[in-house]
């Protein structure tokens, strides 16, 4: 009888095997730390994050809008609306916890009419200012939407989800910061200090 059958391989791994198995590591390696890091890694931007919370001014910045057939030819500066409540969401169009927001935010823009209600998007996870008219027409929001191109307005402001929210009183001071999905009645409470 023969020691071995025929088609069956020897104990142990091959050179070739040893050698990929690193290689294999490392990759693997790569694809968690990737997939771990914050979304606002992947935009490269030079602007230096502030601390944007509660008492302090917001920071100034300009940005153009977008409607639902894209750029519009206008932009809008955020120190051109003082003298106005502001409520300012940091949101990306793929974003679902972005997407239910839109009815609060809706309720909120039709039912204060002298609060600015203004979205800001961004780049994150290869976002366009395509994506955004899209999701106006999907949505049918119909409040300002202005695209950052570079990522650097969002990592100004600090923000790392979305959506994130900016409650801005007439003064330009920041009442709240919020993070993630919001009730009406919490934004509302937010609004109505903004207007004292």
């Amino acid at each position: 009888m023969s020691s071995k059958r025929s088609g069956e391989r020897k104990r142990g791994l091959s050179r070739w095997e040893r050698a990929g198995i690193p290689i294999i590591i490392l990759i693997l390696a790569w694809v968690i730390y990737s997939v771990a890091q914050p979304a606002v890694n992947q935009s490269q931007t030079t602007t230096t994050a502030v601390a944007v919370s509660g008492g302090s001014y917001a920071p100034d910045f300009k940005l153009p809008v977008v409607g639902s057939n894209g750029r519009t030819g206008e932009s809008v500066a955020l120190s051109s609306l003082r003298g106005k409540a502001v409520l300012l969401e940091f949101m990306e169009p793929w974003c679902p916890h972005c997407q239910s927001m839109v009815p609060v935010l809706e309720r909120l823009h039709e039912g204060y009419p002298n609060v600015t209600v203004i979205s800001v998007s961004g780049p994150w996870n290869g976002a366009s200012e395509g994506d955004l008219a899209r999701f106006q027409i999907l949505y049918g929001s119909r409040w300002a939407y202005l695209y950052d191109s570079s990522g650097s307005i969002m990592n100004m402001y600090g923000v790392t989800v979305t959506p994130t929210f900016f409650i801005i009183s007439k003064n330009g001071s920041v009442l709240a910061s919020l993070q993630g999905d919001q009730t009406y009645g919490t934004l509302e409470q937010m609004i109505l200090q903004s207007l004292r």
